[in-house]
């Protein structure tokens, strides 16, 4: 306890300047809510007014919603959210630690932006793409109509972020669709041999030399590969859905390795409590 106590008097405000070993969270939506996160010690800052297609730079004097925390589970709620009067919204941030050179990178030369669950969205007019985060003018910010109205009903809205080579997933992207197509193919080759084994099976089923040399069987052999195939060419299109949502979702650029905001067909997604 006294260990405890004693790092959290030695605890900094948060600034403007990255702490090292830490990760630095920006809450950039809804403007005028106030975050409060639970941590050593407790505190809370409110959202400032900040235009969605106006720039990343930090304003001065130093007005944003910003915690630099370290690695652990910590709990958050925030008030005075459009569309949400009198409600206050708790939830959970998870901060992992940086394991890769990309990623400690990014710890390092920027922040994670996080909207969070308000009716702001409704009058952010389209005007070109998003800079922060950077998203096509299809998408607009990450927190939609579906988002909300779940939050509202009391559902839980899970958010991932994580930095990724979108590089690499573009290689990997190719490489899959090239598997896939070549796999279909012999998929389609299996199956005209499976369709001729099985017409000679018909025939031969009751000749003694065919059951011999089992060559009546031969059919079994195409459909066991015919089975394969499709387990394969299923497991291929699995893999190209995450990776093509994985290239699709919210990118907040670097120099080098990218934010990426994941969505439910990259990660697993939330299920319901079964009774």
């Amino acid at each position: 306890m006294l260990m405890v106590a004693a790092g959290c008097g030695r605890h900094p405000l948060e600034t403007g300047f990255a702490n090292q070993g830490k990760t630095q969270i920006q809450f950039f939506t809804p403007s005028g809510a106030t975050v409060a996160v639970r941590a050593c010690p407790t505190r809370s800052h409110q959202i400032p007014v900040y235009g969605a297609f106006e720039n990343r730079l930090e304003q001065s004097p130093e007005q944003f919603c910003v915690f630099n925390l370290a690695p652990g589970r910590y709990e958050f709620k925030y008030t005075g959210a459009e569309g949400l009067p009198g409600a206050s919204i708790y939830g959970e941030l998870i901060v992992e630690h940086a394991n890769s050179h990309k990623a400690r990178v990014y710890q390092r030369r920027s922040f994670i932006p996080v909207a969070l669950p308000s009716e702001q969205y409704k009058r952010v007019a389209p005007q070109g793409d998003e800079i922060f985060p950077y998203r096509g003018e299809a998408y607009r910010y990450a927190i939609d109509e579906l988002d909300f109205e779940r939050l509202r009903q009391g559902d839980v809205i899970e958010k991932v972020v994580f930095v990724a080579d979108l590089a690499k997933a573009e290689r990997v992207k190719n490489r899959t669709e090239t598997a896939l197509a070549v796999c279909e193919n012999e998929l389609e080759y299996a199956n005209k041999r499976y369709q001729i084994a099985y017409r000679n099976y018909l025939m031969d089923v009751h000749d003694p030399l065919a059951n011999f040399f089992g060559s009546d069987k031969e059919h079994l052999k195409w459909e066991r590969r015919r089975q394969e195939k499709m387990q394969r060419i299923e497991m291929l299109q699995h893999r190209l859905r995450r990776v093509q949502a994985l290239l699709k979702g919210d990118h907040v650029l670097i120099r080098e390795g990218m934010l990426v905001l994941a969505t439910e067909e990259v990660v697993k997604p939330h299920t319901n409590v079964v009774d």
